[in-house]
């Protein structure tokens, strides 16, 4: 059920898009603890933001899941961090990480509730 939105003003191919969504999805898996197969990943590229007053290269991630690990998201920020510089050019100064901790009874699969 972990769930990470990446929006970006950075212009990117469907072979880098593809190459970080892979990436992405076995980072928010390793870093929330839960199987890979509940991860989504989206990447909405090529996105209007402004951040700073610019429109340089920028990003904002938004991490949702049921829970998060009791040591934190600090290893998951940063690691999110480097990927989303190494495959979208978006320097780590300019990327904003917001998780969300939602209840388990206010997330669904398959027709069903987790909580």
């Amino acid at each position: 059920m972990p769930y990470l939105a990446v929006a970006t003003n950075a212009e990117i191919s469907a072979e880098t898009g593809r190459s970080f969504l892979k990436e992405a999805s076995k980072a928010v898996a390793s870093g929330t603890g839960k199987p890979e197969q509940y991860v989504m990943v989206r990447l909405n590229a090529g996105q209007p933001l402004l951040f700073a007053g610019t429109d340089a290269p920028t990003a904002l991630l938004e991490v949702k899941s049921i829970g998060f690990p009791a040591h934190g998201v600090q290893g998951l920020a940063a690691s999110l961090c480097e990927l989303v510089a190494k495959h979208l050019g978006v320097p780590g100064e300019r990327i904003y990480v917001v998780f969300t901790d939602v209840r388990a009874a206010m997330w669904g699969h398959d027709g069903q509730m987790f909580g």
